[in-house]
């Protein structure tokens, strides 16, 4: 079982806490931008994971966190208040 940095661990409850999308970039390179909604970086039983809806597909992915590099806020926060623009 392969260790999460603190970095990507903080970067991954970071978008856990965010409703909204982002980024993610894996350690073979290929990113995926969507919603984190689920995180287990230190199961009782197995490998940490991370489970992502990507944007505009109703899929959950399940990745090993260990094949996480980085993970980057890239969307609209869905859950902050709609201020109307200034006139």
């Amino acid at each position: 079982m392969s260790a999460v940095s603190k970095e990507v661990a903080a970067q991954i409850d970071e978008a856990f806490d965010f409703r909204g999308h982002v980024t993610v970039t894996f350690t073979d390179g290929k990113t995926i931008e969507g919603f984190l909604f689920n995180r287990e970086l230190a199961p009782v039983k197995g490998e940490a994971y991370i489970e992502i809806i990507p944007k505009d597909k109703d899929d959950r992915l399940t990745f090993p966190a260990a094949t996480v590099k980085s993970v980057a806020i890239t969307g609209k926060d869905f859950a902050s208040p709609f201020v109307p623009p200034a006139k």
